[in-house]
């Protein structure tokens, strides 16, 4: 019985160290996107030894051996929402027979419509809409011109004349008739 007791004790010591006497793994991937690479080992613990097999962000944020559809179930959750929407993402088993029970997860949709974990959504998820425009401007305020088809990361286009919302509220070559 008090065999029982020390090992039983020693166990829990061991399990307190952090994973039965193992380095606890880092959050490998913390602010990074459904399939970007990571690794187990933190970049600083010379003792953590990293396994051969490429690794990748799941959707649930783990660190998991890189698939090729790993972030696809992800991507789909999106479809139609903006950036910083809330959507849920089903554990992959949810579709085995029998189903698992494993709970589903709240997360937000990001800049490239992927669901990724988390409550509330990571300060700056969602960049600021572009101030290049005439959205929530007066007419006769500055504005850029993105012709259509342009990456957005690239605009404003350079123009040769002066730019302006117009009453209409499109950014127009400033001209004697662009405001009433």
């Amino acid at each position: 019985m008090r065999a029982r007791i020390v090992l039983l004790a020693m166990l829990a010591v061991a399990a307190s160290r952090g994973q039965c006497g193992q380095t606890p793994l880092s959050d490998a991937c913390a602010a990074k996107a459904c399939g970007d690479r990571c690794t187990q080992c933190p970049p600083d613990d010379s003792a953590c030894v990293e396994t051969a097999v490429v690794k990748a962000c799941d959707p649930f944020g783990r660190c998991v051996p890189e698939t090729a559809n790993l972030c696809a179930a992800a991507a789909g959750l999106c479809a139609g929402k903006a950036c910083g929407d809330a959507c849920v993402i089903d554990p992959p088993c949810r579709d085995a027979i029998p189903p698992c029970m494993a709970p589903s997860v709240l997360g937000h949709c990001d800049p490239a419509r992927v669901c990724i974990p988390g409550d509330p959504p990571p300060p700056g998820l969602c960049p600021p809409p572009p101030q290049w425009g005439c959205e929530g401007k007066a007419c006769g305020e500055s504005c850029g011109v993105c012709p259509p088809g342009t990456d957005p990361a690239h605009c404003p286009v350079p123009t040769f004349a002066a730019t302006a919302c117009n009453a209409s509220g499109e950014c127009v070559t400033v001209g004697t008739f662009t405001c009433p």
